[in-house]
């Protein structure tokens, strides 16, 4: 057939039988595709790899360096500046423009490669039939049609239906979020199947972790259900982050404030009979000093900063502007398996048949060796523990060794193996001075394993292992605490069923064992195999939650942010992790299914979120319907995920946090921050970063806005005053240097806030530049205003007009905004509390007062700048400048009607300023 299959075949091949599917596919099993098929087939549909969606180029990433509006009013200032003879004033912005650029761009050159990664996560070989013949191939020139042969081990590298298998499993975690293996046959599933149950298919990228198998392929590239998630991630546009929003939107108000403020001052001159040229070169000059040239790469600085200190708490940010963004989340989408929980599973329990239980837990992890070998003493333990590595397929790597050595199997068995060995079982050992005489398999119909050994001494006898209703009715008799063996009547029966249900409402995988003497021989009648055996106990099973994520969900809810937990897997088993993390806040959990999504809107699917605490079964689409849904309701969603089924929504979040350490290359690029360190509780200390930089933003926007602000009104004044100009255009671009970049680097290294995490998120809606914020701004820039030039007024009284006056008039504004400085620390707490907490902030006051007095005292500088040695009258004056504005402001923040309003941070409920 030309091509590769239909849309429709591929969707139904788990629903029809195998040999249906291969007559549709035009291949005989036995025979496989020849060499002309298979050349035709590649040539219709293409080879077994999953197309990439073109990148952006080094051009274009640098071209978005410079598509800010506030980057576009910089430019045109420099130009501005450069045609009316301000060459140094020009050169120093493009300086500032320069250096933001570069920084975004290093920053951001490697993002943007999911699809790469996703490609090459797929090269791998297979074992296929071609002409009669088995043989091994390159991955990405299978075609549909191909037969495949699988056993343990294998890692499946396109869609393919199931022919024949012989108790074969899958770990299929990555694409669905299943945390124990999928257990697989031949026979057809339902067509409304979702993926995680299609029991006939194995999918591209999952592994087989026990059995064999043959199958067809029936779908490669990008027609795979890890090629729709490849086009799903492809599809995601790019969206601007919280603070590109909101910086954008500070930038269009500033185009309308530095062109009004330029106005209103080129007619005031020319209506006071001024020189038109002289008005228009100063209200040139007081556009330029409106403009906060600083803002761009002191914000890129403060992003790349906490990217530094991010790196060093196990966080590695991939977008900068990400940094921030993670401080704004409301909402946190997580994986359950290996991000909640530990993706291994692991025995929790052993209840023997004599009611003693013996637990794992982190209170006895320290118990030593000796310790742990104790409980070997118990006759019943040691039987039970010895079933549970026999009649088990899997088994320890040649090369393992250590604490940690390599298990090969079934993730439920290589537990059972791990958990004998930590009571000091050589397990190993044990597997090998035992002889199996005869077996049989685990299977689904049966749900149980049966096994037959002889010892090195000749002792046989038989071992079962399986769900716990089979396994009690194949037992006569139980092992009491005196260690006699008593029959099992119906009341006993019942009781050891009510301990099962009980372990499985925990959310454990609860599997029972028993064993029996027999004669050793090489066959057994199913009489003889299946009955009669002596119960051991029960043995529970779990994926865990990792160390330290209930108490971060905990700090994430008690700063506003809800925890949603989207899962591939059971209900049950998803809302005992819920519990167990505290997901509901001691509610009842609320746990919605995939199916609840199949008919919901944008709409409902939010309202489902916002309620509910778990989805669970839920595949790639949904969590990716999920996110969007909650996007478009205004919440800043976060996710975090490991696996390939993540990767959709990884992309689609505001903010995508991958798990660095188990996490598929897949997941990692489609994020934004990766962990390295895979620990849930670095995401909050990750959002407490990201809190306190945008804080840090705030004040740095709060001290340049106000300081701007201050310098403008005072010229504007003494303007309309009729005053001699006091500043001239170069002695104000002098000050914007000396008070803005410095005490601006400072203010991005403050420390966070006691209050940053018990506070609720800022509103998505909010504007950086809020009515109370830009009151505070107005009344603040006034009283700087209104300070530096009473000083100018005595200055002029005193030396009248020219040199001495101006560096009077310099020198006081240069202090009201070094006092004011110490004020942006915080709007609302004193100036004085946590003073020294930030050593930065002196460094910062040291380097402006050394900068000022080389602009006074440095006869070169000095006759550029236009200025004169101040005297002992004139530093008392400028003394009094420095202190003033902290006076005023302190007082401003202790009014009885202030303190419960000065939060100039919207928040969804009141809180703590920073």
């Amino acid at each position: 057939m030309e091509e590769s299959g239909t849309k429709k075949q591929q969707e139904s091949s788990h629903a029809i039988p195998g040999h249906e599917v291969a007559e549709r596919l035009g291949v005989e099993p036995g025979i496989g595709l020849s060499n002309e098929d298979v050349n035709r087939r590649l040539s219709s549909g293409g080879i077994n790899r999953i197309e990439q969606k073109a990148q952006h180029t080094l051009w274009q990433l640098l071209h978005d360096q410079f598509s800010s509006i506030v980057i576009f009013l910089l430019g045109f200032a420099a130009i501005v500046a450069l045609l009316t003879g301000n060459q140094l004033e020009a050169f120093a912005i493009f300086v500032v423009m320069l250096i933001n650029a570069a920084i975004g761009f290093w920053i951001e050159w490697q993002a943007g490669r999911a699809l790469e990664a996703l490609r090459k996560s797929t090269r791998i070989t297979a074992r296929v039939r071609r002409n009669g013949h088995q043989q091994v191939i390159d991955a990405e020139t299978l075609v549909a049609g191909d037969i495949l042969i699988f056993s343990a081990g294998d890692r499946v590298p396109a869609d393919t239906r199931i022919l024949e298998s012989a108790n074969l499993r899958t770990d299929e975690s990555t694409l669905t979020g299943e945390s124990v293996s999928v257990e697989k046959d031949s026979a057809p599933v339902l067509v409304s199947a979702p993926l995680a149950e299609r029991r006939s298919m194995l999918y591209l990228g999952t592994t087989i972790v026990a059995g064999n198998a043959s199958g067809i392929v029936t779908a490669t590239g990008k027609h795979t259900e890890l090629g729709r998630i490849g086009q799903m991630v492809a599809q995601v546009e790019e969206g601007q982050t919280p603070l590109q929003r909101r910086l954008g939107d500070l930038g269009r108000k500033l185009v309308y404030i530095v062109l009004g403020i330029a106005l209103i001052v080129y007619l005031a001159g020319i209506f006071r009979g001024d020189d038109i040229w002289l008005m228009l070169e100063i209200s040139i000059s007081l556009a330029v000093a409106a403009v906060p040239e600083g803002l761009p790469a002191v914000t890129t600085l403060i992003l790349a900063f906490g990217v530094l200190r991010m790196a060093r708490q196990n966080a590695i940010v991939r977008r900068l502007a990400a940094v921030e963004t993670l401080g704004s989340a409301t909402v946190i989408c997580t994986d359950k398996t290996g991000t909640l929980t530990e993706n291994l599973m692991t025995v929790r329990e052993y209840h023997l048949a004599n009611d003693r239980v013996i637990g794992f837990s982190r209170a006895n992890e320290s118990e030593s060796a000796d310790e742990w070998n104790e409980h070997l003493r118990n006759e019943l333990l040691t039987r039970l523990l010895l079933v549970s590595i026999l009649c088990n397929e899997a088994s320890f790597d040649t090369e393992g060794n250590g604490d940690q050595p390599k298990v090969i199997g079934d993730p439920t068995e290589t537990a059972l193996l791990m958990a004998a060995k930590r009571f000091g079982m050589d397990v190993t050992a044990e597997q090998s001075r035992h002889q199996n005489l005869y077996e049989v398999p685990f299977d689904s119909a049966t749900r149980r394993m049966i096994t037959v050994l002889k010892d090195n001494h000749g002792y046989s006898f038989a071992a079962i292992k399986g769900a716990p209703a089979v396994v009690l009715k194949s037992c006569k008799t139980y092992l009491t605490n005196e260690g006699e063996t008593v029959l099992i009547d119906r009341q006993t029966r019942e009781r050891f069923l009510e301990i099962n249900r009980e372990m499985a409402d925990r959310a454990l995988r609860v599997l029972a064992f028993a064993d029996k003497r027999v004669t050793a021989k090489n066959d057994f009648s199913t009489e003889e195999i299946e009955n009669d055996y002596t119960f051991l106990g029960f043995v529970g099973i779990t994926d865990p939650p990792r160390i330290g994520v209930a108490e971060a969900v905990t700090v994430a809810q008690k700063a506003g942010i809800r925890v949603v937990m989207l899962t591939g897997d059971q209900t049950s088993t998803a809302c005992a992790v819920a519990r167990q993390l505290n997901l509901s806040e001691g509610a009842e959990v609320v746990a919605l299914h995939s199916s609840d999504l199949a008919e919901a809107g944008g709409g409902k699917i939010a309202d489902m979120a916002r309620r509910a605490h778990l989805f669970s079964r839920v595949s790639p689409e949904d969590k990716y319907r999920i996110v969007r849904a909650l996007q478009a309701k205004g919440e800043i969603v976060a996710v975090t995920g490991d696996g390939v089924n993540d990767a959709p929504a990884l992309k689609q979040a505001d903010i995508g946090i991958a798990m660095g350490g188990r996490g598929t290359e897949v997941a990692k690029e489609a994020s934004d921050i990766v962990l390295t360190d895979d620990d849930f509780s670095t995401i909050v200390t990750a959002i407490e970063r990201g809190r306190t930089i945008y804080a840090n933003i705030h004040k740095f926007v709060h001290l340049m806005f106000s300081h701007n602000l201050g310098e403008v009104l005072m010229i504007f004044t003494a303007v309309m005053a009729g005053l001699p100009l006091p500043l001239l255009p170069l002695q104000i671009l002098w000050i914007n240097l000396v008070t803005d970049v410095f005490p601006a680097l400072a203010l991005a290294l403050e420390p966070p806030s006691p209050e940053t995490m018990n506070r609720k998120p800022r509103s998505p809606s909010e504007t950086m530049l809020s009515k109370p914020f830009m009151f505070l701004i107005f009344w603040q820039g006034a009283m700087l205003a209104a300070i530096a030039l009473a000083a100018y007024l005595w200055a002029l009284r005193e030396y009248g007009e020219g040199r001495q006056a101006r560096t009077v008039a310099m020198l006081a504004l240069v202090g009201v905004q070094l006092g004011h400085f110490f004020n942006c620390r915080s709007t609302t707490r004193s100036v004085f509390r946590n003073f020294f907490s930030n050593p930065y902030i002196f460094v910062a006051a040291a380097m402006v007062i050394a900068l000022q007095a080389l602009a006074v005292y440095f006869p070169p500088l000095a006759r550029i700048l236009d200025t004169a040695p101040p005297n002992k009258y004139d530093l008392a004056v400028i003394g009094l400048t420095v202190i003033l504005p902290v006076i005023i402001v302190e007082i401003y923040k202790f009014l009885p009607s202030k303190r419960s309003s000065n939060e100039l941070i919207p928040h969804r409920t009141s809180g703590s300023a920073n």
